[in-house]
């Protein structure tokens, strides 16, 4: 070889090495970019979830659950009871917090906002399956959706119950996917045996130890010291067990599980996962076969005509109804349902046209864009031959074996309540057939499109192009996974709007394909679309984020706001105890409550003993106070108007007024007699 041969040799080395290390810092740079991104969402998601917690009074259902966990706090007394309607493990959640930030309303609020947070996180390490735009859309939907939010900010079971959903999908996911386990599945796994075992140890200490703290703190700190020993040697174990991979499918089956200890409708998911799961294998082994593949573009176009002349067709017939809805979904953002914001209503019309302009660029580009390219496969199918099946089946059916007796026996101390886990399907089947909220099978359809439009929009332009694509088959399962569950509660007569938040979940990762999609895309159409709809779905859902958790949480115009306590509620809880302080008794001051309708009252006084909750008239005449409501005023004044005066009136919910009042001796001089009531 001449000199100037070794030279030129040398010359293009060079530039390859050159663009190697520009790709690379291209590379680095993306990345820093992508976890300063990841960052912001983590921490808008944040303040979302915990700014001003305590801002809106307690609905009624977290009035009941806090009752249960005052006496699980109290007494260490749980006893799961299927015609409650909701399973366990929210209460123990929540008791530890309690014990580290005491028994109020900011500490059992954060132990379910917290979960709301971690969802958001969860949605971060789909970024290989969505895109990392993907991630970061999804990410920032779930940040920002109002129904996530409201409900983050509510100590229900609900954001327990997604949170879990999306731990079963990411865990399988990289079962699948991963050889070793990753930091957090190692983590996850180590909090998960300690809440298996913890717990346990803890209430024999207590029966043991009875009363004497310092055997108690003894035994206690002796016994942590062996179990995280044990624990170290467990997980040290399953880390040389195939590189850990096992602990993906041990920590899904624990999820799994964890979600029928949070809600009966557990079964509702897992039989939607399943069918998506079958229909994505179903589809992807179709346009595996040769010629299939070749004519998809000619598909497309039939199942699209045939798509925009049913819609034509459809308005023609059903011109009306079209035209009522329209009104009806205009007259959501004007007065006097509420406030003026007929310009979000006009965004909202805007980005349905511009999605549905994207979907039409985007099939126009599928023979010569990304879009022609053959299916590829998030799993390689060899790596599936290392995973020892037997073994690791075994492990994760004891895990859910364990963790379901574990919690329906309230940690083994009542076995016999384990059968109750079964004898709640039939108190459900009940429920299930009532339509509380008389909205008709297309209420979740109102709802979603009043203040979840975006994810409406970009989930179902996301489905459509996974399943033109044909090439992310975790974009397709999520379409399906939000469809079918969108379908199957739709199709049930009992709805409630955190149901919601159930297909609300998969939308916002399918909606991030969506952006990921359009903005990767190297025609600049779908490029400006991606960017369009992006900036106003964030511009919708931050102001209508805003608009429903910190200005109208108690207003029963908006689809989240469901019979909810009103602020001025907790006026009269203030009253109450202003009242109660000024008594001779102090915290010990009897308050009789009269009313049928008193919820969430028993969480405000729970640390009046004598707060008595009756339920109906009872005749007192030395008590403090009496709480009442305007339904029974013609019986007030023969039974209490020689000893009682009446102090006020306050709103518990729409509907539903409620009377204070208070003996005569400690009645103001601005109090009245129960005659001068004015109904």
């Amino acid at each position: 070889m001449d000199k100037k041969t070794k030279d030129l040799a040398k010359e293009e080395a060079s530039e390859d090495e050159g663009l190697a290390a520009a790709s690379l810092r291209e590379k680095i740079q993306t990345d820093y970019l992508w976890f300063a991104s990841a960052a912001l969402i983590s921490v808008l998601a944040a303040f979302l979830r915990f700014f001003s917690l305590e801002l809106k009074p307690l609905h009624h259902d977290e009035g009941v659950n806090g009752h249960f966990l005052t006496a699980l706090f109290r007494t260490g007394e749980y006893h799961y009871d299927p015609s409650n309607y909701h399973g366990p493990d929210l209460y123990y959640l929540s008791l530890a917090f309690s014990k580290v930030f005491g028994l109020n309303t900011f500490s059992v609020r954060s132990s379910v906002a917290i979960f709301g947070f971690l969802t958001v996180v969860l949605a971060l390490y789909f970024r290989k399956y969505i895109g990392k735009t993907g991630s970061l859309a999804a990410a920032l939907m779930l940040a920002l959706s109002p129904g996530m939010v409201f409900i983050s900010r509510y100590f229900i079971h609900e954001i327990l119950f997604i949170f879990l959903s999306l731990a079963i999908v990411l865990a399988v996911v990289l079962f699948f996917d991963r050889q070793k386990a990753g930091t957090g599945a190692l983590i996850w796994m180590t909090l998960l045996m300690m809440l298996c075992f913890i717990p346990v140890s803890v209430m024999g200490i207590s029966a043991f130890a009875g009363k004497n703290s310092s055997l108690i703190w003894g035994l206690g700190i002796a016994v942590l010291l062996v179990e995280s020993v044990l624990i170290f040697f467990v997980m040290r174990m399953l880390i040389k067990w195939n590189g850990g991979r096992p602990v993906y499918l041990i920590l899904a089956s624990a999820s799994a599980v964890l979600l029928y200890a949070t809600k009966e409708t557990a079964f509702i998911t897992h039989g939607t996962m399943l069918i998506a799961v079958a229909c994505v294998a179903a589809w992807f082994w179709l346009f595996s076969k040769a010629g299939v593949y070749s004519i998809r573009t000619k598909l497309v176009w039939s199942a699209t005509g045939i798509a925009v002349l049913g819609g034509v067709v459809f308005s023609a017939v059903y011109s009306e109804t079209l035209r009522e809805f329209s009104r009806w979904f205009y007259g959501q953002f004007t007065p006097p349902l509420g406030p003026e914001q007929s310009w979000l209503f006009f965004i909202i019309a805007l980005m349905g046209i511009v999605a549905a302009i994207a979907y039409f660029v985007f099939v126009l580009d599928t023979e010569n864009g990304p879009a022609a390219e053959k299916p590829s496969y998030t799993f390689d199918e060899n790596e599936w031959k290392n995973v020892d099946w037997i073994l690791t089946s075994a492990a994760a059916a004891f895990v859910f074996s364990f963790l379901l007796v574990l919690f329906f026996t309230s940690f083994f101390k009542y076995p016999g309540d384990f059968s109750n886990f079964f004898s709640a399907y039939a108190f459900w089947a009940k429920t299930s057939s009532s339509d509380h909220t008389q909205s008709g099978y297309i209420g979740y359809v109102k709802w979603m499109l009043h203040l979840e439009a975006p994810l409406v929009f970009l989930s179902i332009l996301g489905t459509l192009i996974a399943v033109i694509k044909t090439k992310s088959r975790f974009a397709l399962f999520a379409g399906l996974w939000a469809f079918g569950l969108f379908l199957a509660y739709s199709i049930i007569s009992y709805k409630t709007p955190w149901l919601a938040l159930s297909f609300t979940l998969p939308m916002c990762l399918v909606g991030g394909y969506a952006i990921n999609e359009l903005i990767s895309s190297k025609d600049r159409l779908q490029l400006f679309a991606g960017i369009v709809l992006a900036v106003m779905g964030t511009v919708v859902l931050t102001f209508q984020t805003y608009d429903l958790n910190f200005v109208r949480y108690d207003d029963e115009s908006m689809p989240y706001v469901y019979a909810h306590t009103t602020r001025g509620f907790e006026d009269l809880m203030k009253e109450v105890k202003r009242i109660a302080a000024e008594s001779s008794q102090k915290d010990d001051a009897a308050i009789e409550v009269v009313t049928d309708e008193y919820w969430p009252m028993p969480w405000y006084l729970n640390e009046y003993p004598n707060a008595r909750f009756h339920g109906k008239l009872v005749n007192v005449t030395t008590s403090e106070m009496i709480i009442a409501k305007s339904g029974q005023l013609p019986d007030l004044p023969e039974l209490y108007s020689r000893h009682f005066k009446f102090v006020g009136e306050w709103p518990l919910r729409p509907g539903v007024d409620l009377y204070l009042l208070v003996r005569n001796d400690l009645a103001g001089p601005n109090s009245k007699t129960i005659y001068e009531i004015e109904p």
